[in-house]
């Protein structure tokens, strides 16, 4: 399985100088690149490992992994505005690390002196010891990266109460990495204990090229979609995205949300009422990136005030709300004969909408057609006798 090895170090050397090129690199792209960097280190040991291994590549070999998950951690919560690397809080992800490398370092250096046969039996069967860290951290692994998705889907119902619109930063690829580490770490764990209890016939070579093929698509995934992400600060601004915080509860907890909030039902009312009147007025909807922020000063009232008013008695997001009246602008639009002349995407962009994409997707999420399905249901009508 060189071979395999071999593609990983190229993929990963490609997406890292790529990123060197880049410009105006943010922090997510260098721990990119630590990320690349770890990958290439993992599969550079174990090509070396395969021909001759000694108790320094057995040591880095075994840490090289317990790093790639921290930084992995870090990588994704900067992505997400946590700001983390600015805190002393990103030290705790290395801690499983921190106790493993000391383990290994006290064993394979000072404990023990391993002969070549002795190490390459440690290697194939490892001592209780041995399972005891490798699978402690794999279970320290699967708990991060749960918590990890419940960060990210914090995130995505607060980017939904700030904004309108939401595409560059939505993140759904960083979920699906997140998941896929998430499965593949429960994978080789499962693998590992039922060969242990030589429930299957697995040995360590096997495991290992399994494991460098699920590393092999997951940073590649990471990589291709993370060179190109967009955070709030550079699609809405600095204030904007300062407004998005990942540790607040989640927006569907309502009740632990606005529990403290002494906004009567009467003020909720008048609030939306303004609200409406100012969507059909002046027609705010049809702003590209409106903010929550621009629509709650409009109404001369807090965020938090509009945000409870809008899930209070729609029981939608701004995101919702707001292109919620883009697609009835949209189907106004596609239900009128005269337009034929215009493209569907011209009459979505003047409803409001950014892009192709999001307009089909909020569009059909809302009516259950394609704006070209909407149009032609609209055609055939008017037509019929």
């Amino acid at each position: 399985m060189q071979w395999l090895n071999s593609t990983g170090i190229a993929i990963s050397l490609f997406f890292s100088f790529f990123i060197l090129v880049k410009k105006n690199r943010k922090m997510t792209d260098y721990l990119l690149i630590l990320i690349n960097l770890l990958t290439i280190s993992f599969f550079v040991l174990d090509i070396v490992a395969r021909v001759q291994l000694t108790p320094l590549i057995f040591f880095f070999q075994s840490v090289a992994p317990l790093l790639l998950f921290p930084v992995y951690l870090i990588f994704a919560l900067e992505a997400v505005q946590h700001k983390i690397v600015k805190t002393n809080q990103w030290i705790w992800f290395f801690v499983p690390s921190l106790v493993s490398t000391i383990f290994f370092t006290s064993d394979l250096f000072f404990s023990n002196h391993y002969s070549f046969e002795e190490l390459q039996k440690l290697y194939e069967e490892p001592p209780t010891s041995y399972h005891i860290v490798y699978k402690g951290n794999q279970i320290v692994f699967l708990v991060s990266l749960g918590w990890l998705l419940t960060q990210l889907r914090k995130y995505s119902r607060q980017i939904k109460e700030q904004f309108s619109f939401i595409d560059p930063i939505r993140l759904n690829w960083l979920k699906q990495t997140t998941w896929g580490y998430f499965v593949t770490t429960l994978v080789i764990l499962m693998i590992f204990i039922t060969s242990n209890f030589q429930w299957i016939a697995f040995d360590i070579h096997t495991a290992y090229s399994l494991v460098s093929f699920c590393i092999v698509l997951l940073v590649f995934y990471a990589s291709f979609h993370g060179i190109g992400q967009y955070t709030a600060v550079e699609v809405y601004g600095r204030a904007a995205a300062d407004s998005v915080a990942t540790t607040e509860p989640l927006v569907d907890e309502q009740p632990q949300k606005y529990k403290a909030s002494s906004l009567t039902s009467e003020e909720q009312n008048d609030i939306f009422q303004n609200l409406v009147a100012l969507f059909e007025t002046q027609k705010k909807y049809l702003e590209p990136k409106v903010q929550l922020q621009e629509v709650a000063d409009a109404l001369h009232v807090s965020t938090h005030r509009l945000s409870q008013t809008i899930n209070s008695i729609t029981g939608k997001t701004f995101y919702d709300f707001v292109n919620g009246y883009r697609v009835k602008h949209l189907q106004k639009l596609l239900s009128e004969p005269s337009n034929k002349k215009f493209t569907i995407l011209a009459m979505g962009l003047e409803s409001g909408f950014n892009s192709k994409a999001s307009l089909n997707r909020i569009f059909k999420d809302e009516t259950g057609l394609s704006p070209k399905e909407y149009q032609q249901k609209c055609s055939a009508n008017l037509t019929e006798p």
